[in-house]
């Protein structure tokens, strides 16, 4: 009868503690899953940031410049009335030179990932980093703002970050973007170090958030049933990522 109770103890104590593991594992996997949900809003939420900061000082600089202009054509216009025409060209000069200070560059038609790009490739120009760009995708698309946050924007960054360790004169990125027929497809190309990355592990010192950015890119790409593939050619870094089911926006 003893051994038997002690069976049955032995019996309980192995199904509480499977029990007890299990419970574990499940809130072990649920905390995971639940900070890797924060870390994409906490992205998303960003990158709608970045738009509306971008947008906002696109506004500012538009009615900076037109404030600006109406003044400037109105000394213009009584030089003329009067004849200056030595003080003419000069002024007509310095209104050329603020022009040409202006960042005119426009990367893509659409609004949203323009706006990512600008920011983005002006920290790739600061660190010497040559852009090549070839966009061409519909000025409105069915893809949540964050979501092109989160694609362009970690991808750029790996590129740009792989970059910066190239020597100077060796550095570029180069985007190919194109849209047909619900199709949206995105290759990235960069220059790297000739070390072969096969396990595509971030060499960046927060190592936990940008591992979180690729996790994220997969993420996006398979909300919309894409894509995606990383190929290290060597002192050459390619992603080349297709999404499926993108509708034009009226």
């Amino acid at each position: 009868e003893k051994s038997l109770l002690m069976c049955a103890s032995i019996v309980i104590s192995i199904v509480l503690t499977d029990y007890f593991m299990l419970y574990m594992m499940e809130r072990f996997n649920y905390l995971v899953q639940k900070q890797y949900e924060d870390a994409m809003y906490r992205e998303e939420m960003h990158y709608k940031d970045i738009y509306y900061e971008e947008a906002e000082k696109q506004n500012k600089e538009v009615q900076k410049l037109k404030h600006d202009m109406k003044h400037k054509l109105h000394e213009l216009y009584y030089l003329v009335e009067n004849s200056d025409g030595q003080e003419l060209s000069e002024k007509i000069g310095a209104m050329c030179k603020e022009f040409e200070q202006i960042d005119e560059k426009q990367y893509s038609d659409n609004p949203i990932v323009d706006s990512v790009l600008r920011i983005k490739f002006g920290r790739a120009k600061a660190r010497g980093i040559k852009v090549e760009t070839s966009i061409r995708i519909p000025k409105q698309m069915q893809l949540d703002h964050g979501d092109i946050g989160v694609l362009y924007g970690n991808l750029v960054d790996n590129a740009v970050e792989a970059c910066s360790k190239v020597p100077e004169g060796q550095r570029f990125v180069k985007i190919e973007n194109k849209y047909q027929s619900g199709i949206l497809l995105l290759v990235i190309t960069n220059s790297k170090t000739g070390k072969k990355n096969k396990s595509l592990k971030t060499t960046k010192k927060d190592n936990i958030r940008h591992g979180h950015g690729v996790q994220s890119v997969r993420k996006v790409i398979e909300k919309y049933n894409g894509t995606v593939s990383f190929t290290d050619k060597g002192d050459i870094f390619e992603v080349s990522a297709m999404l499926y089911g993108i509708e034009v926006r009226e």
